[in-house]
Formats: C-alpha cells, structure tokens, sequence
C-alpha cells in the first residue's frame, strides 16, 4: 500500500470514529453528497442541522437562480430525513 492511500484511510476511519462519537454525544452530523462538501459538513448541537447550497454556472442567471432552489430545496428534505432517522 502506498503511503498516500495509507494516511487516507487512516484518516477516513479517525473521522469516522469523531463522527460516531459526535453522534453520540448527541449532535447532528450530515454527510455530504461528494468529498468536495467536505469542508461545509453540515454539524449540529441543537439538532436542526441545515445546508446551504451555492450553484455556480455558466448560464442564464434566472436558470442558475431555479436551479438553485430546486437544489436547495433537495438538500433541506436530504437533511429532514437523516434527522427523522436520528
């Protein structure tokens, strides 16, 4: 194994082990759809936990502007369910 694949997976299982422990201490944790959400994990301690999403495209303005509704409502029913499930 390369060291490269090596520190990725033990860093993937050390979030995994702060995820589990955070879920457990009882905030909410989101995951994001991609590696790239990473960094705007959406994380909680009052339990409502919410993510903002931000289109960027090279089009008409009106269609980014509903594109990102239609995104953002996506994303608030993604977090209703991981929450109900909690």
């Amino acid at each position: 194994m390369r060291q490269a694949e090596k520190t990725l997976r033990e860093t993937a299982h050390a979030f995994h082990e702060a995820i589990v422990a955070a879920r457990a201490a009882g905030f909410t944790v989101v995951w994001p759809h991609s590696a790239d959400g990473l960094p705007g994990i959406a994380i909680s301690e009052t339990g409502k936990a919410s993510v903002i999403v931000q289109v960027a495209a090279d089009v008409d303005p009106a269609l980014a502007a509903k594109a990102g509704e239609a995104a953002q409502t996506a994303a608030d029913r993604v977090v209703e369910k991981a929450a109900a499930k909690r």
